[in-house]
């Protein structure tokens, strides 16, 4: 078995409430609350069923810690007209997503910490561009504070796929976050075309 087989079945396995064959919904999904990790990509792989990247993240301790984020399937892949050359090891990158509600934190035989995973929806490019990836969560809850405003409406403004995240209103009765809801508020409110 390959490396990226064994690493699929090593994510399902720990992460899938399901059989290790599931697909992720958004109701595996904790949408409430946003991870956001900054590191550097050692892996990414688009493949069935999500396409992969494995990033290192340095702690304050001066740890690595090795993230495996999940993202979209092949076809939502294509739809966005992103490849394999989107990212390389080496990137630096940083990455809003969210935990699944089945995540495991110890293996349950030797109690050693599991990797931490996520379902990553929002990635920040090392040139500052925001790209979606998957679609499992609360894009307005990927907001902070101190972040400019501006560049969100123009990337809602210029990506459809991203600005479907943010309107789809399926997701209305999860709550924006409260850091995040005054600057998402107002970027809603400059939006060309409103959410409907």
């Amino acid at each position: 078995m390959g490396r990226m087989a064994a690493s699929l079945v090593v994510v399902a396995a720990l992460t899938c409430a399901g059989p290790i064959g599931a697909h992720h919904s958004i109701s595996t999904v904790d949408i409430t609350t946003p991870v956001w990790v900054k590191g550097t990509v050692v892996r990414y792989e688009i493949g069935n069923p999500h396409t992969m990247i494995e990033l290192d993240e340095k702690t304050a301790d001066g740890q690595t810690v090795r993230w495996t984020l999940d993202g979209p399937y092949p076809g939502r892949i294509q739809r966005m007209h992103v490849d394999g050359t989107l990212l390389k090891p080496g990137d630096g990158i940083e990455v809003c997503g969210f935990h699944y509600k089945s995540q495991r934190l110890a293996h349950a035989e030797t109690g050693a910490p599991v990797p931490p995973s996520m379902h990553a929806q929002l990635l920040v490019m090392p040139d500052g561009r925001m790209q979606p990836w998957g679609p499992y969560g609360k894009l307005n809850n990927c907001v902070r504070p101190a972040d400019d405003g501006q560049l969100w409406v123009d990337f809602l403004n210029n990506d459809a796929i991203a600005r479907n995240i943010w309107c789809d209103r399926t997701r209305t009765s999860v709550p924006t976050v409260a850091a995040a809801k005054p600057l998402a508020e107002e970027i809603e409110r400059r939006l060309a075309v409103p959410c409907q």
